[in-house]
């Protein structure tokens, strides 16, 4: 098997500024196949399922994994589409594989990925995240788990150097079983906000009269969850859903920005 090299490389924002920065931190699964020297034509590095110290051609362990911290001032909110975060307020992304840890912002000759997307309740469900270290060695750490035209991608690599003959390959990965992210903001206050975040945001091409009575209604919820009063909260968001769904049926609002923030405001009440 050949080993997957990390190669050099829309800004979507839903939301205006929130009250704290986000962190989301993720943890992947230990490597499974590890270089154990060149191919027969000696041309590329080969993999196979023996880890250090054992394989001498590689520094990795049985044991190490990919962990990620991606950090913006502002949460991405729900149904966040997939793309470029670099350039979003207070980027940073940190991986880190067991051997190395790289991270931003990068230099010349250095490479990045920074690609996610978020479901309902605005965690991570995509996501195409690394950083090649160029040079002679051509290292680097990515996780990836998206899908595109030609199908899913889904992978953690760890790569000291790469590839045989010169340098000699010394790298991990592991191939369909990703990792989990917890970002930390999953509380119900915040997902409010941040579904108010998502009403203004102009891509939706809401009215100022929709916009401020759709707000209207979910900082009414906020004020109900702050008070712990979470069943009168319910009530609230399901009139806030029910809102909605009398404008996508009078075609004042379309289908698809209808069940975005219905499925938005359906996270938050499962999490009351």
């Amino acid at each position: 098997m050949q080993s997957i090299l990390i190669s050099t490389l829309m800004i979507a924002t839903l939301g205006a500024s929130a009250s704290a920065q986000a962190t989301y931190q993720y943890q992947g699964n230990p490597f499974t196949f590890f270089s154990c020297g060149p191919n027969a034509d000696d041309t590329a590095t080969m993999d196979c399922s023996t880890p250090a110290p054992t394989n001498t051609h590689t520094s990795y362990t049985a044991t190490d994994h990919v962990t990620a911290t991606l950090t913006l001032d502002t949460p991405l909110g729900p149904n966040f589409p997939y793309s470029d975060v670099s350039t979003l307020p207070g980027f940073q992304l940190t991986l880190d594989d067991g051997q190395h840890t790289v991270s931003t912002p990068i230099t010349a000759g250095q490479g990045l990925f920074s690609f996610v997307s978020t479901d309902a309740s605005g965690q991570i469900n995509q996501w195409r995240l690394g950083i090649n270290t160029g040079g002679a060695l051509n290292g680097g750490i990515a996780t990836f788990n998206f899908t595109d035209i030609s199908g899913a991608h889904v992978f953690d690599e760890g790569v000291l150097s790469c590839c045989d003959p010169a340098p000699p390959g010394n790298l991990a990965i592991n191939f369909g079983i990703p990792g989990t992210w917890n970002s930390g903001i999953q509380n119900p206050a915040t997902l409010v906000t941040n579904l108010i975040n998502l009403v203004s945001n102009p891509s939706l091409n809401l009215t100022s009269g929709q916009i401020s009575s759709l707000t209207d209604k979910l900082n009414n919820a906020l004020a109900s969850i702050q008070a712990g009063l979470n069943k009168q909260a319910i009530n609230q968001l399901n009139a806030f859903i029910s809102s909605v769904e009398s404008s996508v049926k009078t075609r004042k609002m379309s289908a698809q920005t209808g069940n975005t923030l219905i499925d938005a405001a359906n996270a938050i009440i499962a999490k009351l």
